[in-house]
């Protein structure tokens, strides 16, 4: 396994991390339906084969993925990886809640230290309820008697207030979302950088985009990655990309099976940091294009849309819309709305009251789009 540098901490983190958000299910619309004979394999296969950082958080597998890592990482598994989770910062709406969901957090993983704590996705309104709760205070309290070993963020918003939260204090690390397609969404690439050069460490979320970018290949994108003469497949085409980069410390993948684990950390046990060829470049530049030409809705989730009044999730409905045509992923997106979108808060609950197209800077004839991406997305159901 290859280790990178965890910031300016001394500490090397194996460079492909394991995120527990994505465990084999036994019934395949109940996320708290945790396959644990099947994750548990994984699990213990990925740490015995090098992964020494596991990534998991509050509401991962609908509460339950915190509860189930805690009994598996026993049997001196839990001392042979630094552990990570995250703060709900949706359900801090006092300063007692902090402690509260901690305590908790530490009970379901059986571990009076935290090594790696998160605020966990990070935005405006979230970062505006760390400071009105004093969120960083408390964690510096939990730091100073050991119970969390590092502090950190998780981010979901725009580069500026990326920037401003990196820039509002002494962060270890924190965790992005970034690959090859979406190398200018959210921080991107740009505050990749950013970071890395105020000497955090950079973590990397959605590498393959949730597998979009590694399942339902199209041939266009094959020939591409025909093209770099690596004999590589998907996967590790988009992994490739983010592991060149040496400003990043670890990539996370939620796997789903065992066979993904040895993939993965197949790929892990090779150096990659500065490989890219300035010609493989321009492949990922292509197939970047391809991927941005098959775009059905030109949302950018800026979230002003948000307050409908049958509670829509609206920006969420249209990004599984998009994937859904984009990567050839129907069947990724029906399930995601299955399970995620309840059924009084579907796109088809909307009353086409006009409100949320007047907010929108990107003149989207959203009610239109809403009908469309409710037809597609609730076949089979």
């Amino acid at each position: 396994m290859i280790y990178r540098d965890f910031g300016t901490t001394g500490i090397q983190l194996s460079q492909l991390g394991f995120g527990a958000m994505r465990f084999p299910l036994t019934e395949e619309y109940d996320p708290t339906s945790i396959d644990e004979v099947k994750a548990t394999e994984m699990l213990y296969y990925a740490i015995d084969h090098g992964v020494n950082y596991v990534d998991n958080a509050w509401p991962y597998h609908r509460e339950m993925s915190e509860e189930y890592l805690g009994k598996a990482l026993q049997r001196g598994y839990r001392d042979k990886v630094y552990l990570a989770t995250k703060m709900p910062m949706w359900l801090i709406k006092s300063k007692e809640d902090r402690q509260k969901y901690f305590d908790e957090q530490r009970r379901r993983l059986q571990s009076d230290r935290i090594d790696m704590y998160l605020l966990h996705s990070l935005g405006t309104n979230s970062w505006n309820a760390a400071k009105q709760y004093d969120v960083l205070d408390f964690l510096e309290t939990m730091k100073a008697q050991d119970k969390i070993g590092h502090i950190g963020f998780s981010f979901h918003d725009k580069l500026n207030v990326f920037k401003e939260i990196v820039d509002a204090y002494p962060w270890t690390f924190c965790l992005i979302f970034l690959n090859y397609v979406d190398d200018e969404f959210q921080a991107g690439i740009e505050g990749l950088e950013y970071a890395h050069k105020r000497g955090m460490a950079v973590m990397v979320m959605e590498p393959l985009r949730g597998g979009k970018l590694c399942h339902n290949v199209r041939p266009e994108i094959t020939r591409i990655i025909t093209q770099t003469g690596r004999g590589q497949t998907a996967a590790e085409f988009a992994l490739r990309w983010i592991l060149d980069r040496p400003e990043v410390c670890c990539v996370l993948s939620g796997m789903t099976t065992l066979h993904h684990v040895k993939e993965n950390i197949k790929f892990a046990l090779i150096e990659h940091r500065n490989t890219l060829s300035h010609q493989e470049r321009k492949l990922y530049v292509r197939a970047k294009a391809f991927f941005k030409a098959r775009i059905k809705v030109s949302c950018t989730e800026c979230g002003y849309c948000s307050g409908c009044a049958q509670k829509i999730p609206i920006p969420y409905i249209l990004n599984l819309y998009n994937d859904a045509y984009i990567f050839d992923a129907f069947e990724q997106s029906r399930w995601a709305y299955r399970v995620f979108v309840k059924p009084e808060n579907r796109a088809d609950n909307c009353t086409a009251c006009g409100e949320c197209e007047e907010k929108c800077p990107q003149n989207i004839k959203i009610a239109e789009m809403l009908e469309k991406a409710h037809k597609e997305l609730s076949v089979g159901q």
